[in-house]
């Protein structure tokens, strides 16, 4: 047995001898130290386009838009300037893979509009197609509101039906609808609530399916309503249906006082805004691990204690002895009779990569090579999305593929993930212990913070104030790392894990980020302090 482990065995047998039966047990003394997290975190931000966004573009080409009277062009836009608006929306965002776009021309009809590789109308991110639509742009007959929200309400409900089901809670479809005027069939206008109903009737069912949002803004081009009584009549008639419409569809409506005017970029909104909230963190030393009765020295943080790399002879300054890309814990702990992996001898299943190197592609803890061993994945910082990184469970000793949410391995009535977020072990139910090594967390919700996404769009993140206290450290070995850097003795690793998800998602993977620090046992008793540029994305 390891002298300092019977040292510390002996020295409880002679406090309960001397104090007697009824006398306080004394507690275990040892060398250690300890330091606190505290700062401030973000967030992430609602803005990025990394989610399906569908534009659908219903575009007025009815005879008012442009005509030729005695040789001279009239008519609110008869260059087509609406049209060159939707070529500059879709050059801005078309490089982004996660959108596409339908283009539908109308007048009396939808005479044209985009179409997919099935030859039916949809949305496409294919430039000759897009083009050879706007290309097709002209001025004829009347304007048919209704018959083109038909035709607008079979194709998104098409989208839907083929999207994967996964997808479709983030995706954001957005309808742009432009006229000039009221509507005109046959000589007479189609009524308001009929035209109201067809887009509630869209929205309702982009709603019940499920989608992420649905947005359907109208736009009123100007130019073609004199200043006569009759005339401002027909405008306020137009303003109401489209502010109906866009009222109903949950979008915005505008005016364009004249077609130079018109611009979709700076207006339509692509964002999906939805806010992200906390499902886990956990903060950890990776060289202090949590045993029965103590805690206890991990050198070089591959969940062996010194103590046992004694004992096996392996090296506890090195995380992986043989260098075969299983860490010495990970060979010790998968190891069973009939399979057994030996820390001291390469033995693994993984080639080594041409870099000389065994990667850890997702930066969870566990090397490709051991997530390929242990069955979890190598891109996913956490395989079961319980908001606990792989590499975490595996070293405090409960299953990557499991979600942690009731689970209480010893039975002491704190779950397994309440133990893993406060760094004690999962398999002593001895309440003294949590009591006495446990970290605490303390979280503020410190409100909304504007943020500058360089557009004139309001856009927040979530502040949080936190502070983790009672984290142990320990007097280290002084070693050479796994990449070759200098280990200074006495150097402890610390990171803390924030996992976020949607709002409107909780289920989702979640996505992490990271702060790192290195504190040394001369800093014990101190703060460290962190702040939101301290956190990195893992990816």
């Amino acid at each position: 047995m390891n002298l300092k482990k019977l040292s510390l065995i002996i020295m409880g047998i002679l406090s309960a001898t001397l104090w007697g039966c009824g006398s306080p047990e004394l507690e275990y003394t040892q060398d250690r130290a300890i330091v606190s997290l505290a700062g401030t975190f973000l967030t992430e931000s609602p803005d990025e386009i990394n989610f399906p966004v569908k534009v659908l573009f219903a575009i007025d080409c009815s005879l008012s838009m442009g005509d030729t009277v005695d040789g001279v062009m009239v008519g609110s836009d008869p260059h087509f300037l609406r049209i060159e608006a939707v070529r500059n929306f879709i050059d801005e965002y078309n490089s982004n893979e996660n959108t596409s776009f339908e283009i539908m021309l109308w007048n009396n009809d939808v005479f044209d509009r985009t179409r997919t590789i099935d030859g039916r109308g949809g949305f496409t991110k294919d430039p000759g197609e897009l083009n050879r639509v706007l290309n097709a742009a002209r001025n004829d007959t009347m304007t048919d509101y209704l018959g083109t929200l038909d035709t607008i309400y079979a194709d998104i409900q098409r989208d839907i039906n083929s999207a994967v089901e996964e997808s479709i809670i983030r995706t954001k479809y957005i309808v742009i609808f432009l006229s000039d005027g009221m509507s005109n069939v046959q000589g007479g206008s189609q009524p308001n609530s009929d035209i109201w109903n067809s887009v509630s009737e869209i929205a309702d069912m982009a709603e019940e399916r499920g989608v992420g949002s649905f947005n359907f803004h109208t736009f009123l081009l100007l130019g073609m309503f004199p200043p006569t009584q009759e005339g401002q009549a027909a405008r306020a008639y137009a303003e109401n249906c489209l502010q109906g419409m866009a009222d109903r569809g949950n979008g915005q409506f505008r005016l364009f006082e004249s077609a130079e005017a018109i611009d979709f970029v700076n207006i339509v909104d692509m964002r999906l805004t939805v806010e992200y909230k906390i499902k886990f963190l956990v903060a950890t030393n990776h060289n202090v691990k949590p045993g029965l009765e103590l805690v206890y020295l991990d050198s070089d943080g591959d969940g062996l204690l010194d103590d046992e790399e004694e004992d096996l002879e392996t090296d506890p300054g090195l995380k992986d002895t043989d260098g075969d890309g299983l860490s010495d814990f990970f060979e010790v702990r998968v190891s069973s009779p009939g399979h057994v992996l030996d820390p001291l001898v390469p033995d693994s299943p993984c080639d080594l990569r041409p870099s000389g190197t065994y990667p850890d592609t997702d930066n969870d803890g566990l090397t490709d090579c051991e997530e390929y061993v242990k069955g979890t994945n190598r891109r996913m910082v956490d395989t079961d999305a319980d908001g606990i990184p792989d590499g975490i469970e595996f070293e405090m000793g409960t299953n990557p593929l499991e979600i942690q949410s009731t689970t209480d391995a010893d039975f002491d009535g704190s779950q397994d993930w309440e133990e893993i977020q406060g760094h004690t072990n999962v398999t002593s139910n001895d309440p003294k212990i949590r009591e006495r090594y446990s970290y605490s967390y303390s979280i503020l919700n410190q409100g909304l913070v504007p943020i500058d996404q360089g557009s004139g769009l309001p856009s927040y993140v979530r502040q949080y104030g936190f502070s983790i206290s009672n984290i142990n450290i320990m007097e280290t070995l002084g070693h050479t790392t796994d990449n070759g850097g200098e280990w200074v003795r006495g150097d402890n690793l610390i990171r803390f894990y924030i996992a976020q998800v949607p709002e409107d998602n909780p289920d989702s993977p979640p996505i992490f980020r990271m702060a790192e620090v290195l504190v040394n046992t001369s800093e014990g008793g101190s703060t460290i302090h962190l702040t939101p540029n301290d956190f990195t994305l893992m990816q």
